[in-house]
């Protein structure tokens, strides 16, 4: 009775789900280096903008990065302005407005479900997607997925509050709001958040069989603040790139994952649902329960019917879109988690009314989700060097916590056994996130190679940084001063002697990228070098080991040879 009280029912609840969500977002958050790729090219792209100050150009070292619009740029460039500075590179800064964005998120779900049902079922929606698996994952992550997922459940918050409005002023303002938000999620990721709202739209229209209420939708302010939010800056960037930025973005970035399975990334559809168990845990226990109770409500034509069909309409269109587009990353259901939260709330508010086979299914894929989130920790650890005493604690606090959900749910405790969830998830976060993953750290060779490159700078205070290790993260960690250059084409000059070797220069070679004969012209380098260092690691976006050779030439004549392992 006690959480009843102070949190499920009082006004305290929205602060209890964002101090959920905030706490499982920043699991890792501190303690996790800077992932490949995607991470690293954002926080490097901000970190240049806040060093020069450009607010309009996105650029990654020399090359323009036209791929996202600026929205996540500016955010965390101004997060880290306020806080380390860029010259710092410390990536949890970047990573803040993921979490600011989880946060808003968890609080969509909760707004949404207290305007479509009662407050019960907002509490019980916001608090289990606050320490969902992919929620909080990507709000521990310096892109722009968690703070799209929140503007997109804001954008659900103004189409529902426009569906319920009692006044016409009312109806009016969240129609406003609603561009807004919208406006803001295109800011952040393009067309995603606007194409999956008008087809929400339409869909409520073709349900509904009634349009006269889209006439709110184009109340002059909307439209007019939504071009404002967008059209300075993309007018910007497009005088700026001479017309190159849209051209890239939707043909050289977009197309691609909507005609193909682009980088390698394609799945068949019904991936997406299949990975739900996973990704939506604890979340899923009650969601079968939920859509049966939304099914009945709309069939029966109950109070709650418009509701169904609302929810429907917005998540039912979003889903078949991600499902059949043929570019699958896991994330890209994320904006609509929110959402299926709510039939998740709805879910666990009823349990005890829908049928017991829907029950036993929420309790079949819990188990399966637990299981699935333990051997990821567990194989993290086996495979990886992760702290395997961390996975197996966490595997052992997520059985318990399930098991202690589904008796809380057998005994009708249904605060219990949201406690019990939500320790489930934070577990995952906390120990899977906080310290298995960070421990791992054959999976992160960027930092140790970023290390050994500044050691050897005492050596060759001055000397350009020429690396064939292309990887984002050691960009990042470098500040960006590295030129970054074609394995095949420094073979080459190797193989010719057209590389002076008594320069000051400082070398990384990636020799996981070289045939055996090829790593072979690296000897006359590494007799001359003043020092050589070695980095073993782990690719996990080309899948294969890693072993870097770091090398100083042209040293002065008083410094000291230092290797640190074998040469090839």
């Amino acid at each position: 009775m006690l959480l009843q009280d102070r949190l499920i029912n009082t006004e305290r609840a929205r602060l209890f789900i964002a101090l959920l969500a905030l706490v499982a977002s920043l699991a890792g958050v501190f303690t996790l280096p800077v992932l490949d790729r995607d991470e690293a090219r954002f926080a490097q792209a901000s970190a240049q903008m806040a060093e020069t100050g450009d607010i309009i150009d996105i650029r990654f070292q020399d090359q323009p990065r036209h791929k996202k619009p600026i929205g996540i740029y500016w955010m965390q460039s101004l997060t880290v302005a306020v806080t380390t500075g860029p010259a710092a590179r410390e990536i949890w800064t970047y990573r803040l407005p993921s979490v600011l964005g989880a946060m808003l998120a968890a609080l969509s779900a909760f707004w949404v479900g207290r305007r479509l049902y009662d407050h019960r079922t907002g509490v019980f929606a916001g608090a289990l997607v606050s320490v969902s698996l992919l929620l909080a994952s990507e709000g521990g992550i310096a892109k722009t997925d968690a703070m799209l997922a929140a503007m997109t459940g804001l954008s659900v918050l103004a189409l529902v509050e426009v569906w319920l409005a009692e006044t016409p002023a009312k109806r009016r303002k969240w129609a406003v709001l609603m561009w807004v938000f919208v406006a803001l999620a295109a800011l952040i990721k393009g067309p995603v958040t606007p194409i999956m709202m008008a087809l929400a739209v339409l869909a409520l229209c073709a349900l509904e069989r009634r349009l006269v209420w889209l006439k709110v939708f184009f109340y002059w302010p909307g439209p007019v603040l939504a071009a404002l939010i967008i059209l300075p800056w993309l007018i910007g960037v497009q005088v700026v790139s001479e017309g190159r930025f849209l051209t890239e973005a939707l043909g050289g970035d977009m197309a691609p994952k909507v005609t193909s399975g682009h980088e390698g990334h394609g799945a068949p559809p019904g991936s997406h649902l299949l990975l739900l168990p996973l990704l939506f845990l604890p979340a899923i226990v009650s969601l079968p329960a939920g859509i049966a109770s939304l099914v009945k409500d709309w069939r029966e034509q109950t109070p709650d019917a418009r509701a169904a069909r609302l929810l429907v309409a917005f998540i039912a269109p979003a889903w078949l879109l991600i499902e059949f587009l043929p570019t699958k990353l896991p994330h890209y259901s994320l904006p609509i988690y929110p959402a299926i939260a709510v039939i998740s709330g709805l879910g666990f508010v009823r349990w005890g009314r829908v049928e017991r086979r829907w029950r036993l299914l929420g309790l079949g894929l819990l188990a399966l989700g637990v299981i699935l989130a333990s051997g990821v920790l567990i194989a993290l650890g086996i495979r990886f060097h992760g702290a395997l005493w961390a996975a197996y604690l966490a595997a052992a606090l997520m059985l318990f916590c399930g098991l202690a959900a589904t008796f809380a749910l057998y005994m009708r405790r249904y605060d219990l056994a949201l406690i019990a969830l939500v320790v489930l998830g934070l577990s995952w976060h906390g120990l899977g996130r906080g310290v298995v993953a960070p421990s791992a750290s054959i999976l992160f060779p960027s930092g140790p190679a970023a290390r050994e490159v500044a050691d050897l700078r005492t050596l060759v205070p001055d000397a350009p940084l020429i690396s064939t290790y292309t990887e984002p993260s050691f960009v990042f960690l470098t500040r960006g001063e590295v030129e970054l250059r074609d394995a095949d084409a420094i073979a080459a000059q190797l193989a010719s002697g057209d590389l002076d070797f008594s320069a000051p220069r400082l070398y990384v070679f990636d020799l996981s990228r070289w045939s055996d004969s090829a790593a072979q012209t690296l000897r006359p380098l590494v007799q001359r070098a003043c020092a050589v260092r070695l980095v073993d690691g782990f690719n996990y976006s080309r899948g294969d080991d890693t072993v870097l050779l770091i090398a100083a030439t042209g040293c002065s004549p008083d410094a000291a040879t230092e290797p640190s392992g074998s040469t090839p």
